[in-house]
């Protein structure tokens, strides 16, 4: 397989409609069409998961009431495989909580005339740095 040559377009409708469905109650359970039911992996600040069923677990486990992710930048590459890899950073709220810093990756995977998520790795930007 090639290297797609609309990585760039791909990825940021990608990320501008993960993100939509995401922060709207109504529509993040339509998340789940975005995944695999074996094939993808989440690593959410550490912990990690496997298929559509434990995926959508965690995401709808999350504390919060409102959500909204502003992104700041995407950055794309295509893969040998006809995949994309996309890199999202940004900051997101949640309910009353000070904005905080995120970066998310992507590996979005061929299927047919469209996509999944095969690995979707999340983590809060947060320095833990121990006094020495």
């Amino acid at each position: 397989m090639a290297l797609n040559p609309n990585f760039n377009a791909i990825g940021s409708a990608f990320v501008q409609s993960y993100y939509q469905m995401f922060d709207n109650n109504a529509t993040r359970g339509e998340l789940a069409k975005l995944y695999n039911a074996e094939q993808s992996f989440l690593s959410f600040e550490g912990q990690q998961m496997q298929g559509t069923t434990k995926i959508m677990e965690k995401i709808n486990s999350l504390g919060f009431q409102s959500i909204g992710h502003n992104v700041t930048s995407v950055d794309c590459h295509p893969m040998f495989d006809g995949g994309i890899l996309v890199n999202v950073m940004g900051q997101l709220k949640t309910d009353q909580d000070i904005p905080q810093s995120f970066m998310q990756n992507f590996v979005l995977k061929p299927s047919g005339d469209s996509f999944f998520i095969q690995h979707d790795v999340f983590r809060l930007v947060i320095h833990n740095v121990a006094a020495h």
